[in-house]
């Protein structure tokens, strides 16, 4: 039978990987929208977090507008109707 020790052990890896694992990409978003990187290791703080979504959401809307404008591509083969 597994020791208690063992198993809180491998809860408190499974935490450690379960709160890690969106970094990276938190990262880059942070990056493309002007924010430097580092500001995405305020994830993993439990109140901070908070404020820095609130901190995202309410900045520039042409920081994050032309981070996400870099990487969309016109698709040619989409046909919507225009209304005049």
């Amino acid at each position: 039978m597994i020791s208690f020790h063992a198993f809180q052990m491998g809860l408190l890896l499974l935490l450690f990987c379960a709160v890690m694992a969106p970094l990276p990409g938190c990262w880059k978003i942070c990056r493309r929208a002007g924010w430097p990187g580092w500001m995405s290791l305020l994830i993993v703080i439990p109140i901070v977090n908070a404020a820095a979504v609130f901190l995202f959401v309410n900045s520039k809307p042409s920081r994050v507008n032309a981070a996400l404008r870099r990487n969309v591509e016109p698709n040619s083969t989409l046909h919507l109707p225009v209304h005049h």
